[in-house]
Order: structure tokens, then C-alpha cells, then sequence
């Protein structure tokens, strides 16, 4: 979590396999998986990203993500007006 221009930037990083470049246009569309093998495995609706973009832009922010095949995503989210208390800040 951090300060970012005019409010708040929470980053959530993983290290796994990544978001193929085919489907980063719909990754936060309605039941949308990357891997439908990922639905048995791992459980899911594919609705998470949908409701998180909603809840974001409801408050006037914004969501979006950087990933690179292989190594991993890292999704960000900006929620402007809202800021870092100096105690959280240095966790």
C-alpha cells in the first residue's frame, strides 16, 4: 500500500504463470477464466475481477494490471481522495 498522486495504490503481486497476451482484452469480463482447467483445479466462477473492477469504479477509482508470461502479474489498484496512514505506510 501505498501514497500514489492524489490518493491511495494497493499492489498485489504473485509469482505464478502469468496472463497470456490473448487474454488480457477480457480478463476482467464475467466468468472468465484464462484456463478452464484452472476451474476444476483450483475452484472459481471467474467473476472475482469483474466485481473487484466494479467495487473500484464505484469509488472512483481504478484497476488494472502488468504480467508477464511465465513470471507472474502483479494487479494494482488507485482509490483517489483515500490516503495512507503514516503507520501503515512503513509496513
Amino acid at each position: 500500500m501505498q501514497s500514489h498522486q492524489q490518493g491511495l495504490r494497493i499492489l498485489v503481486t504473485d509469482h505464478g504463470s502469468g496472463i497470456p497476451d490473448s487474454f488480457r482484452a477480457k480478463i476482467f469480463e464475467r466468468f472468465t477464466q484464462a484456463d478452464s482447467a484452472d476451474t476444476k483445479a483450483k475452484g472459481g466462477t471467474g467473476l472475482g475481477l469483474c466485481i473487484s473492477k466494479t467495487i473500484v469504479e464505484e469509488h472512483g477509482g481504478k484497476i488494472g494490471f502488468e504480467s508477464e508470461e511465465g513470471k507472474g502479474s502483479t494487479f494494482y489498484i488507485e482509490l483517489p481522495g483515500y490516503h495512507v496512514p503514516e503507520k501503515i505506510a512503513a509496513i
